[in-house]
């Protein structure tokens, strides 16, 4: 099974099988990512659907069943690769904080800085807005008899959590570019103000060396006599 998402769930197939499937799936794939996130489960039939240390029990091999279980773990897949694209921005500025506590400065600039923002505000938009990452599938609009297993999937992957924790993570991240941000803009203040103080400075040696050097203590141009 395949969603929109970018993401395939199989079942009972081998890697080569699965491997053959996705090839033929990427000839029809739009902006593929780098990350590539795999999670296998265990499982079997039993008397009641569950799910209990990584393994699944059906009670039938309906299609829907599968289904409602494949759009559970569909949805947590595609977080895993949310997860890891997050984790290495936090991984690409841990340093900054700990320069910025022993130098007092930073090395980003501004538009280093804008482009960070940027790049969290895509993320936060695809797990919040564009990705369904918490909408539940239409599916069950229409055949709802195992929304209850979905759901019970949905929570046993921790998905809610987990995007709870990444927002939070993200809303920590945007917190630090902000003060990154501030304190840029404090540099620049600063350096237009020594900018500002160095003209005032030189101007004054300006008029010290006209008015005193050259045209008192030299005499180069003398005072006119009035009568």
């Amino acid at each position: 099974m395949r969603y929109r998402t970018g993401c395939a769930v199989f079942w009972g197939l081998t890697r080569a099988e699965e491997q053959a499937h996705l090839v033929a799936l990427g000839a029809f794939s739009v902006g593929p990512v780098k990350q590539v996130e795999v999670e296998d489960m265990d499982y079997t039939y039993g008397d009641a659907s569950l799910i209990c240390n990584d393994a699944i029990t059906l009670s039938s091999n309906r299609a829907s069943e599968k289904l409602a279980v494949s759009f559970a773990m569909a949805q947590s897949s595609k977080l895993d690769v949310f997860e890891e694209r997050v984790e290495e921005t936090i991984r690409e500025t841990k340093h900054v904080p700990q320069n910025l506590a022993a130098t007092g400065s930073i090395q980003y600039s501004q538009s280093d800085i804008s482009k960070l923002i940027g790049r969290l505000f895509i993320e936060r938009s695809d797990v919040n807005l564009n990705s369904d990452m918490l909408d539940e599938p239409d599916f069950f609009w229409e055949d709802d008899e195992y929304e209850p297993l979905y759901k019970k999937v949905m929570k046993y992957l921790s998905v809610d959590n987990r995007v709870q924790i990444l927002n939070t993570r993200l809303d920590i991240l945007r917190e630090l570019l902000d003060v990154l941000s501030q304190q840029l803009a404090h540099q620049h203040d600063t350096k237009l103000e020594m900018i500002v103080i160095w003209l005032i400075v030189a101007e004054v040696a300006v008029q010290v060396v006209w008015n005193i050097l050259i045209k008192d203590i030299l005499g180069f141009f003398p005072h006119s006599d009035t009568d």
